[in-house]
């Protein structure tokens, strides 16, 4: 293994130690130094809670519904693992689960086992570290140490002889970028990268590359980082008539997209009657056993009950234990035979039934971290297709990547990066994303889309100009597209001043504020709230705006990654003596910021300090020049 490897993956290492330990840590200071009140006021606890039971889901979790009276505000979303406490929430005994559903005043958990409180009331609920990403992180790098790598190693040393074909791929429906970047990544020969700027349809593109691979009778694992990015892709599949298997936790993925889960394809299965029979067998069996007498723990000194049933049938005596007391046990050791029995042959037709999907289903989705379950241990596929994954730390991507032969990544290394919080992590690359690491190595096997169908042609102009070497062009479709008169895009001065939120690190501005409500005003005669966007940097300054329009989407720069809005208004927040524009330098950020616009784009702050910024002169002389 080449030394530059060797120490990429030991750098690897560290940081997804230092990542976890960061947020672990967070969390455990939130918890113990904040009350219930203050963690709540951050979003990462709901308090006063009373539960009520509602069922099961399809693959057996218990759900319960925790209620309050009034709205939950909280940044607790579906598929987050949450504790749950009754007095203490640092509790080690404390139950975990995932969130299944949230309304305006109740959240809807998934339990493994069934919890149990001394009270129906006064419970919280805390967001957790779900440790189970980061342990996969870590078994995919210590396995990629392995010499059967090899091939891999060369490819992260930028030393393996990459290459790549063109030929013809019979898609009438795409442009001639993506279907050369599909034949591109079809003929390569280990690895390629799809770079799909805003608008550019890299997802539809990708579901094409799948369904070639497909048609060639290749098995195909398709992933991205996120569930919700991983659900896109594979609706883009299904429009193309394939048939992927969703694999992970149904409470994670999109309601629509139910039907094409593991879970409810096993439920769907021609063996489930059986597991059915055997399940209700099993109840009925637990029910009877509850009638006779249980074995004392001083009887049974410290021997499993399998272990009881072996002496009972071989009529022995066990250390300390007489035949005859084991015979009085017979009653209840029979029937824990018979359950233990049942319970094997469920598992045992469980695992028939998944290896029966699996094995018929050429197309395999699963996030990053969910392709490191024990269902996929030993899978192993012709390719890797990964989506968004420019948003995918290197350690994150291996855990699919290490299942394959060959690998495409697709995303936009220009748009928004792995998401890190420990600024060690960060020093050691963890921010950095496998696409971006292997476009710096292999710059010439990477193919950019340049036909975006969402922006109009002015907003196009400065996001091609600023990040794309003019490379970027609208379609004919979108280049006039206009829901409003006026200028396209706008800029207003507003001579705010920043403040910092007093219990976090975000800043806000009144007097943006006071803006952005005269513009979403303005706006609402001409078009509907559904077509507004307001974007910020900063969550202070959103959650400000929240609370005062509801009915109009606002969020930060990295929630409304992906999305898309007719008219798109950008508060900068950030005014200042000294000039300091904090994050807001980033480029990508930017980027993301105002390429969600099709129609309209308003800029919004003290445009004046914030063009002391080489990058900002540049989008506010375009600007100037253009109008």
């Amino acid at each position: 293994m080449e030394y530059q490897v060797k120490t990429l993956i030991n750098n690897m290492l560290r940081s997804v130690e230092y990542e976890r330990e960061e947020e672990r840590e967070r969390h455990f200071q939130e918890m113990k130094y904040l009350t219930g009140h203050e963690r709540e006021k951050k979003g990462r606890a709901i308090i006063n809670l009373k539960k009520r039971k509602s069922g099961r889901t399809l693959s057996g979790e218990h759900l319960y519904i925790f209620s309050k009276g009034e709205r939950i505000e909280t940044e607790i979303n579906v598929g987050d693992q949450v504790v749950v406490s009754q007095n203490s929430p640092l509790d080690q005994q404390n139950p975990s689960a995932i969130v299944y559903e949230i309304s305006n005043k109740s959240i809807t958990l998934a339990f493994t086992k069934q919890p149990r409180f001394a009270s129906s009331k006064g419970l919280r609920i805390d967001l957790a570290v779900n440790d189970t990403t980061y342990r996969r992180m870590e078994e995919a790098l210590l396995i990629l140490r392995s010499p059967q790598y090899s091939k891999l190693h060369k490819i992260l040393s930028g030393q393996y002889g990459v290459n790549s074909s063109l030929k013809d791929v019979p898609y009438k429906d795409l442009n001639t970028r993506q279907s050369d970047a599909i034949s591109q990544a079809f003929n390569n020969n280990g690895y390629y990268s799809i770079q799909g700027p805003p608008g550019t349809g890299k997802t539809y593109t990708a579901a094409h590359l799948i369904h070639w691979i497909v048609k060639q009778g290749k098995k195909v694992l398709i992933t991205a980082d996120s569930n919700a990015a991983v659900d896109h892709l594979i609706r883009n599949c299904i429009k193309l008539g394939l048939d992927p298997l969703r694999i992970g936790n149904p409470i994670r993925v999109n309601s629509d997209l139910k039907s094409y889960t593991l879970d409810y394809r096993v439920y769907k299965h021609i063996l489930y009657d059986e597991v059915s029979s055997l399940q209700l067998e099993l109840e009925d069996t637990k029910k009877l056993q509850k009638t006779v007498e249980r074995p004392k723990m001083k009887d049974t000194r410290g021997y499993s009950y399998s272990e009881l049933v072996e002496l009972l049938e071989s009529n022995q005596a066990g250390r300390g234990i007489s035949k005859q007391t084991i015979k009085d046990m017979k009653p209840f050791l029979k029937l824990q035979k018979k359950m233990d029995s049942l319970y094997s042959k469920i598992q045992k037709l469980r695992d028939q039934i998944q290896s029966d999907i699996l094995n018929s289903h050429q197309i395999i989705a699963s996030t990053n971290a969910t392709s490191g379950c024990d269902l996929l241990v030993d899978a192993h596929f012709d390719w890797v297709i990964m989506d968004e994954a420019a948003q995918a730390s290197l350690p994150s991507a291996m855990i699919p990547i290490i299942k394959c032969n060959r690998f495409v990544l697709v995303g936009d290394h220009y748009q928004l990066p792995p998401v890190v919080i420990n600024q060690e992590a960060r020093e050691l690359g963890l921010d950095q994303s496998l696409m971006d690491y292997l476009a710096n190595q292999y710059p010439y096997y990477l193919s950019q889309l340049n036909v975006q169908y969402r922006m109009h042609e002015d907003i196009n102009n400065l996001v091609s100009s600023m990040f794309y070497n003019n490379q970027l062009i609208p379609a004919n479709q979108v280049k006039k597209r206009r829901v409003m008169k006026g200028n396209i895009v706008e800029t207003i001065q507003v001579n705010g001043k920043e403040l910092m939120q007093k219990d976090s690190k975000s800043f806000y501005n009144e007097l943006e504020i006071e803006m952005v409500g005269k513009q979403i005003k303005r706006l609402l005669k001409s078009v509907n709230a559904d077509q507004i966007a307001v974007i910020s940097p900063y969550k202070a300054q959103a959650k400000k705006l929240q609370k005062l329009y509801p009915d109009i989407e606002i969020d930060t720069v990295d929630a409304f990654q992906g999305r898309e809005k007719d008219v798109v208004i950008i508060s900068f927040v950030r005014s200042n003596p000294s000039n300091n524009i904090g994050f807001l330098k980033d480029f990508r950020r930017l980027n993301v910021s105002i390429s969600r616009a099709k129609s309209k784009l308003i800029l919004i702050g003290n445009l004046n300090m914030i063009r002391h910024n080489e990058m900002y002169d540049y989008l506010f002389e375009m600007i100037q020049e253009a109008y």
